[in-house]
């Protein structure tokens, strides 16, 4: 499926929150691959839709500050200093 295809398709679409997942199955693809499809051709993506991916965003930012506070942590005790 080319990229104009897969446009075309959600653009169609009456749910084009589901036709994200859609495009998902027939394509191979993963959501984040047909989410960057559709944002290159300038598609107007659903609000929902955003503001999960902003929602995601803030979470792993959140986990990465505590993995590397942990990693500083463990690097500090094999080099044998305390915190």
């Amino acid at each position: 499926m080319t990229e104009s295809e897969i446009c075309g398709s959600y653009r169609r679409a009456k749910n084009q929150t589901e036709q994200i997942k859609i495009l998902t199955e027939l394509t191979c693809k993963s959501r984040l691959e047909i989410i960057a499809i559709l944002v290159k051709n300038g598609e107007e993506l659903p609000k929902r839709t955003i503001d999960g991916l902003y929602k995601r965003m803030d979470a792993l930012e959140s986990e990465i500050k505590e993995r590397e506070r942990e990693y500083r942590e463990i690097a500090k005790a094999l080099n044998g200093k305390k915190e």
